[in-house]
């Protein structure tokens, strides 16, 4: 019979309290001393999020970490401590097995990345799988990167291409870009940043909110992806590209006295646009310009 403090024994002896004086196992963990911690979460669901029908258990553990650091990653920081809460369906199959393959994506993560498996929560119901993920971590540099310091003139980019990643499946093995986030903070060129998981057109919008500016994407250098049927006109792979979501790729603005330094960058980065003062977010393309509808995905 599957009992719950016998996996959680075993998830204790697995992780360990790694860096922590005290990890998996009491009533809360307890963290060093963070300077300014950053917090972030998201809830995934079966049927939703993933579809455990097609998706196997280790996609879905790696994906409900991987969201969070992506916002990790936007915020130019790094991870810590991780704390995964669950509601595991009791009309599945084996609930251990399952369970111990979905700790073994989410703990792929954490080797690779870092940080600790701290604690969390666990549950049985009659309803679909649910995962809840709580994950904080600390800037690079001296603070966060946040949103909402765009300015008039900021040059817009983005590290990768849009479009087709649930179709494709992309959105269960993206790769957060920590690794990107890293360089850019310490590099000191950015001024907001966010990542597309949205979609580039509704996320820009939430970014011009926020920074109180406008923005004119240009259409030519928007990067579409691969994963977009090669088939579909120009037009439907553009569309794509801005509305898809799921990309987890960095979006991003540089003044215009640093766009030289991100020459030195040991990554790729695409210049798709110019921020401009508030009034409006328009696409460019054949010497006109149009207002960007605010297309994405959308919980409500």
């Amino acid at each position: 019979m599957f009992r719950e403090t016998d996996f959680i024994e075993g998830l204790k002896l697995r992780f360990g309290s790694g860096d922590l004086p005290v990890g998996i196992g009491d009533d809360g963990a307890v963290l060093h001393s963070i300077q300014q911690p950053v917090v972030v979460t998201d809830m995934l669901l079966d049927g939703r999020h993933f579809d455990l029908r097609s998706c196997t258990p280790e996609l879905a553990g790696r994906k409900s970490v991987a969201v969070n650091l992506s916002d990790l990653a936007a915020m130019g920081c790094r991870p810590v401590a991780a704390f995964v809460s669950i509601a595991v369906s009791t009309t599945g199959g084996d609930a251990r097995s399952f369970l111990e393959r979905f700790y073994d994506g989410i703990g792929d993560l954490a080797t690779e990345y870092e940080f600790s498996i701290a604690g969390g929560d666990t549950t049985a119901w009659d309803g679909p799988f649910a995962v809840n993920v709580c994950l904080i971590g600390t800037p690079v540099c001296n603070s966060p990167v946040l949103r909402s310091g765009a300015c008039d003139g900021d040059q817009l980019y983005v590290t990768g291409p849009l479009g087709g990643s649930l179709e494709s499946g992309h959105h269960l093995t993206f790769v957060p870009r920590l690794n990107e986030s890293r360089w850019l903070a310490e590099t000191n060129c950015v001024t907001s940043m966010m990542d597309i998981s949205d979609g580039l057109s509704l996320d820009l919008h939430r970014l011009c909110q926020a920074s109180g500016v406008g923005a004119t994407l240009i259409a030519g250098q928007i990067p579409v992806s691969d994963r977009v049927d090669s088939e579909k006109s120009a037009e439907q792979r553009l569309l794509h590209a801005l509305g898809d979501g799921e990309d987890f790729e960095l979006l991003f603005t540089v003044p215009p006295t640093s766009v030289a330094d991100l020459k030195r960058a040991p990554f790729t980065v695409h210049h798709i646009g110019e921020m401009c003062q508030a009034g409006g977010i328009c696409l460019s393309r054949n010497g006109a310009t149009e207002n960007l509808p605010m297309t994405g995905w959308r919980s409500f």
